[in-house]
């Protein structure tokens, strides 16, 4: 009897230990507050374990009132990569959730790499994350952000690019309207003349230039469909006009830093996106990063799927405005597989 409950006491100890060592394993969730400039942002950060020394990726927003799971579409992505040994933080953009202040739009892409770059430091110290193998993941207006980031640390291990653009933003505002235009039924030759005509008009450097493709562009039929962007008809007066500024933010391209980017880079586009040029897109990231001789770097368009690499027919705002929220996850399976695999052949 004695040696009988002598055994059992050694299984119920091991089953106690094996319980305990499952618990320090299971996923955990820790909130991060820390400021960058005047603003407090407030943002989780999720370990796929125990205390450790875990890789990290950053989640950089696109464009929007995005908050820490960016409504329902966060979360099945960074599964993916808690799946393959990572953690992940994201945060609720100024402005919204519990984040203070407002994003800049006169700063907008210096405003958001600086919060990057905040968010780096705080990642840097915290006792279970990898210093050196800190990366970024992030969508659309990202791509104007990240490259920034790139230029001012040396911090970042690798990057995944989602539906980043491949040009400036004037070209890619232009290419915007055009395809929204397409989408409302405009016709192919008319959308192109739209875009031509937009591209002129930014960059004119006289007023009576100025008047004279805005004229030719608020005749054509399809600006109707640009009101949903702001686009506002007829001439302003000539006081309210002022040459572009060819040097400024709105004529960077994104693209003059990713030809010098040698670190691991998975970048990622859906084949019907609307909003980005995914054809454009997806070959000056290609032609780049063999320009810069990045010797691991993976470039894929995604077929049947929009600009969040979500299953879609068409990728024009009128469908994504009619989905369901669970419809909002059904991302393409190679895209979530590719993600957590590239992550975890760079984990090995």
């Amino acid at each position: 009897v004695y040696r009988m409950s002598k055994v059992k006491l050694l299984l119920v100890a091991l089953l106690l230990v094996t319980a305990c060592a499952g618990q320090a394993q299971q996923p955990r969730t820790e909130e991060i507050v820390f400021e960058s400039g005047s603003t407090r942002v407030v943002g989780d950060l999720r370990l796929p374990g125990g205390p450790g020394s875990y890789p990290v990726v950053v989640f950089v927003h696109g464009d929007g009132p995005n908050d820490r799971t960016s409504g329902v579409t966060y979360p099945p992505i960074m599964e993916r990569m808690e799946r393959a040994g990572y953690a992940t933080f994201a945060w609720d953009k100024p402005g919204t959730g519990e984040s203070s202040g407002e994003i800049d739009r006169n700063r907008l892409g210096e405003q958001r790499a600086q919060i990057v770059l905040d968010a780096i430091k705080i990642l840097k110290a915290h006792p279970d994350i990898h210093s050196k193998q800190i990366g970024m993941w992030g969508i659309s207006q990202a791509g104007y952000v990240m490259p920034r980031v790139l230029s001012a640390s040396e911090d970042i291990a690798f990057m995944i690019a989602v539906s980043c653009p491949g040009m400036a933003g004037v070209d890619q505002g232009a290419y915007l309207v055009s395809a929204q235009a397409k989408c409302a039924g405009v016709p192919q030759e008319e959308a192109e003349q739209m875009r031509r005509l937009l591209l002129e008009i930014e960059r004119v450097q006289t007023y009576d230039e100025y008047v004279q493709y805005k004229k030719l562009l608020d005749a054509l039929p399809g600006m109707d469909s640009a009101a949903m962007f702001g686009y506002k008809t007829g001439v302003r007066p000539e006081e309210e006009w002022h040459e572009p500024n060819l040097h400024g933010e709105y004529f960077w391209n994104p693209i003059d830093v990713i030809e010098h980017t040698t670190i691991p880079v998975l970048a990622l586009f859906g084949e019907n996106d609307t909003q980005i040029d995914p054809v454009q897109g997806a070959e000056a990231y290609r032609e780049a990063l063999e320009r810069a001789g990045n010797p691991n770097f993976r470039v894929e368009l995604i077929q049947d799927t929009d600009h969040n690499i979500i299953l879609s027919e068409t990728g024009c705002l009128q469908e994504r405005e009619r989905r369901s929220r669970s419809e909002w996850t059904n991302y393409a399976p190679e895209y979530l597989n590719t993600v957590e695999e590239w992550l975890g052949e760079l984990h090995r």
